[in-house]
């Protein structure tokens, strides 16, 4: 025989034995479901009939499957076949309904869970840098904080609030943004209801005392150039920054070779003008690290500031740079001005990059009933594109930095 034709038969072989193993398994799932569930609606004769030929397709099938006997295989698949037929076909379930059971009922799992405990979210921008950088992926716990009715606003069941510190998944409440209006954002709490809240400086006041800020960095990366920044391919040891991260473009061509990171960072903080400066704050229990711009590099004397101001609530409305719903924060329709107090049954919420965010400050107040969960943890992460998986951030938990002392 030759070797292509040994090869065939080889092949089949395999193949007649994956296929027998695929029926015996069936069988024996089958015959163990119908006697534990309808065995006492059948003649003692009958269910011991079933039985007996349970057992002897399990002794056929104790060898290994390239050492079994597959015509007494077929036998006894064909015998216990009859014997199900004959006793139990009432109960019985084909193959393929089996199958389409089987598949309804993953779905209808991963469908519950999505609805009620964990749901991927993707980082739709750079608001959250450094604690989350754009396209990070990550679960939110559903759960925590209570159960709706899917695809409502209608919570059945409550846990506890949102508290100060955490980071949430909302959907966006109003309709005065249409780039926004349907969508789901994700911020840090910063403010519950009851609480006096301003911003002095780019720091935050909770009932008129300071949150806890201790610096960081005080002029270093604002993490926006780190997708367009990698080891040059053609040399390893030195480092490339791509086109795209000084005008806003897709990813393009390699603009400049560095020997560090640092002096690539350096180079484009020089280029658009402004540097970051972090400090680790305290929200109630939680410790994270925030930014905000300042300036930096020879373009600095031209920089024009960030998106936010760096006190707030602002002293007058535009409506330019806020949506109405955001206009009750202001003076004269804020009666507690310059502070403002968060109203029951809702939330403040901020970016941890302080000075490029579109969050509370901008859009208002986050009802209750819009948050859909708690930030849990990041399951992918990539360097400068999708196909380089960061490593060291993929499993990190969003709340991560550690508890706050007690003030």
């Amino acid at each position: 025989m030759s070797a292509k034709n040994k090869g065939t038969q080889e092949r089949r072989r395999k193949q007649e034995l994956a296929e027998v193993d695929e029926i015996v398994g069936w069988l024996l799932r089958d015959s163990k479901r119908l006697l534990k569930r309808h065995g006492n609606h059948i003649t003692p004769e009958g269910r011991n009939q079933v039985a007996a030929l349970r057992e002897q397709l399990e002794h056929v099938c104790e060898p290994k499957p390239e050492q079994r006997d597959l015509v007494a295989v077929r036998d006894a698949c064909d015998a216990l076949d009859r014997s199900l037929d004959t006793h139990l076909t009432r109960w019985r379930k084909s193959p393929t309904r089996e199958y389409v059971e089987a598949i309804f009922w993953a779905v209808f799992l991963a469908l519950l869970i999505r609805a009620f405990v964990f749901e991927a979210f993707k980082i739709p921008t750079g608001s959250m840098i450094p604690t989350l950088h754009v396209h990070d992926h990550l679960f939110v716990n559903k759960f925590i904080y209570g159960l709706k009715i899917p695809f409502t606003r209608i919570k059945f069941l409550t846990f506890r609030k949102p508290t100060r510190g955490e980071v949430i998944v909302f959907e966006y409440p109003y309709d005065d943004d249409p780039d926004s209006a349907g969508k789901d954002l994700i911020k840090r709490v910063v403010a519950v209801a009851g609480d006096k809240v301003r911003v002095v400086d780019n720091h935050i006041q909770i009932n008129g005392k300071p949150i806890g800020r201790v610096l960081v960095n005080a002029a270093g990366d604002c993490g926006e150039a780190v997708q367009h920044l990698d080891t040059c391919p053609d040399d390893p040891l030195r480092w490339c920054l791509w086109a795209g991260t000084l005008d806003g473009a897709d990813t393009g061509p390699i603009v400049g070779r560095f020997a560090s990171r640092e002096a690539a960072l350096a180079r484009v903080r020089e280029a658009e003008g402004f540097a970051c400066t972090r400090h680790h704050e305290c929200l109630g229990d939680t410790q994270f690290t925030a930014q905000i711009q300042v300036p930096s590099g020879s373009q600095g004397l031209d920089w024009g500031g960030a998106l936010n101001d760096p006190s707030w609530p602002p002293t007058s409305f535009d409506p330019v740079r806020f949506t109405r719903s955001a206009k009750r924060y202001l003076a004269p329709e804020n009666v507690d001005f310059p502070d403002f107090v968060v109203p029951e049954g809702r939330l403040l919420v901020m970016g941890d990059n302080r000075d490029n965010s579109k969050d509370g400050r901008y859009f208002g107040l986050v009802p209750l009933d819009t948050v859909k969960g708690k930030a849990g943890f990041i399951w992918y992460a990539y360097e400068r594109d999708w196909y380089v998986p960061n490593f060291a951030r993929i499993g990190r938990a969003v709340h991560q930095d550690g508890d706050c002392a007690p003030r």
